[in-house]
């Protein structure tokens, strides 16, 4: 059986991504020389985690586009101008739900299809998902969200596979999906929330052509499971996924039709501009630097020798570090307790004790996507290193 270009191009998503988390995990244990994308990289979220830190935390510095914040600028700009083509094509939760599906119905399962009224559909959870994790991060409570998301739970499978909330839910939602389509990218995930109202605004739009006559079978395979168009026009629940494009109409009359910019676009021209701008957005972006450096440092001085107990406030709340000194100098550096995201502090753990030790210096730059970790962490070394200024 021949592959559909959207599941070899998903298949492919599926392997990069993997592939990379497990250098990645080989990297932070020593085994790798070089760095790979982190999970904290990969997370959708960081540019508004950068955002919300901008206006809220004092303590905030910007430093230059990461990797994290050009990833949400190619989200947002993707969905503007090609809608929601990064959950279709390429994210891997959504794929997972697709790859699950499509295993429930070689097994013979009966399909379970979510009913609606006029007043309330599945697909309206979402928002209220989205409206419920903005408050929580705002308020500063977002790592309990945090802990729940199966985007986490999937990228920290390849971390040594942690059992943790995020990989239960993830689990969770590959058991349902066997059954019902796509149930977490309909009914559960903020960012397919947020992209849906981005591309209602876009420029993409899959609409009728005018010999159509509105009979709605090539739908019968949506993933999201769009029964028919409204005005004419596909409505931006959908993952533009385009098999309504590409199916045939059973009545040999032009059925619905890809539109970029209100012009008629192929679609193996939409699928590679829109994957290849994606790409060069996310993995170019961070290598121009628009933050001003000051190049300033903190450098530990007048220390007296002992063992001093520091706290920070990182992401997901407190965290305590025993710094030991020696002969006037940092010696060592043990976090004893934290509540940090597994994907995002290791390396902030790792690197950051390793070049405060080596270089004495305080005011280090913050790894990629963890500013919050690595903030609550510098914090936790300075407050050590106060109390060890303030020993008479």
């Amino acid at each position: 059986m021949k592959l559909k270009k959207r599941s070899l191009i998903q298949i492919i998503s599926v392997l990069v991504v993997s592939i990379n988390l497990i250098l990645y995990y080989l990297y932070l244990k020593d085994r790798l020389d070089f760095r790979t994308f982190s999970v904290a990289d990969l997370n959708p979220y960081a540019g508004w985690s950068h955002l919300k830190a901008y206006f809220t935390d004092v303590s905030y510095r910007f430093r230059g586009i990461t990797i994290g914040i050009a990833l949400s600028l190619a989200l947002v700009l993707n969905a503007l101008i090609f809608g929601r083509l990064f959950c279709g094509y390429i994210c891997p939760i959504g794929s997972s739900q697709d790859f699950s599906n499509h295993l429930g119905r070689k097994l013979g399962f009966k399909e379970i299809k979510i009913s609606e009224t006029k007043s309330f559909k599945f697909e309206y959870i979402k928002y209220i998902v989205l409206i419920v994790a903005l408050v929580l991060s705002i308020l500063g409570a977002g790592s309990i969200l945090a802990k729940l998301s199966p985007w986490i739970g999937f990228l920290n499978i390849f971390m040594g596979l942690t059992l943790s909330y995020g990989l239960i839910v993830f689990c969770v939602i590959l058991i349902i999906s066997l059954f019902i389509r796509r149930p977490f990218c309909r009914g559960f995930c903020p960012l397919g929330a947020f992209f849906s109202l981005i591309s209602a605004l876009g420029f993409t739009k899959i609409k009728n052509d005018k010999d159509c006559k509105g009979c709605s079978v090539c739908l019968a395979e949506c993933p999201v499971e769009i029964t028919k168009a409204v005005e004419g026009q596909i409505p931006p629940e959908c993952v533009n996924c385009l098999e309504c494009v590409e199916n045939n109409c059973i009545k040999n009359d032009s059925g619905f039709q890809l539109s970029l910019f209100n012009k008629k676009i192929n679609t193996k021209l939409y699928i590679a501009v829109g994957l290849i701008s994606f790409l060069v957005i996310f993995s170019m972006v961070p290598y121009f630097n628009f933050a001003k450096t000051t190049n300033t440092s903190m450098i530990a001085s007048d220390l007296n020798d002992g063992n001093y107990i520091g706290t920070g406030v990182g992401f997901g709340g407190t965290m305590y570090i025993d710094l030991s000194i020696e002969n006037e100098k940092i010696k060592s550096i043990e976090v004893k307790s934290h509540r940090e995201t597994s994907g995002y502090y290791e390396e902030v753990f790792k690197n950051l004790s390793r070049d405060i030790i080596r270089t004495q210096d305080l005011n280090l730059d913050v790894i990629s996507g963890a500013t919050a970790s690595t903030r609550g962490f510098t914090s936790a070394v300075k407050n050590a290193v106060g109390q060890s200024m303030a020993v008479d």
